[in-house]
């Protein structure tokens, strides 16, 4: 009896060692899940109140969410998570009224804006990189 009873105090001890938290810091392949609806921060930039329903589904694509109680709001999401831990969330909801855009929101208009903007730097950065002006080298006078 008295063995049994170290064994399972003693297996008791070691499972308590073994805390999800401790796991999860050894180094092993994490898992990257993406979810919902990646929005192109173009298309997410060229929405215009006064779209249709069809203009905005194809720059968009299909909403991940639309509520059968709020036919005039469609909702986009898209997540990021990596080992349980949200690493980055984007939401952008769109508002109609008799079949046309009336309003949008969410942080994925903000996020669009600044991913357009740092694009359009880049590229500018590109050009003037590229069409720098050569400056002729003057050879060094002979000694005579």
């Amino acid at each position: 009896m008295n063995k049994s009873l170290c064994f399972a105090l003693a297996a008791l001890l070691g499972l308590a060692a073994c805390s999800a938290e401790r796991v999860s810091h050894f180094p092993s392949y994490k898992l990257k899940v993406v979810q919902g609806n990646e929005l192109d921060p173009r298309a997410v930039v060229a929405l215009q109140p006064g779209m249709s329903r069809d203009q905005v589904q194809l720059l968009l694509g299909t909403p991940l969410l639309r509520d059968p109680f709020h036919a005039n709001r469609w909702d986009y999401t898209f997540n990021t998570a990596r080992n349980g831990i949200l690493a980055d969330q984007r939401t952008l909801t769109l508002y109609f009224d008799n079949d046309q855009l009336a309003r949008a929101e969410g942080n994925a208009i903000q996020y669009a804006v600044e991913q357009v903007q740092a694009e359009q730097a880049a590229a500018a950065q590109n050009a003037a990189a590229q069409y720098q002006p050569v400056q002729p080298q003057t050879a060094p006078a002979a000694n005579p």
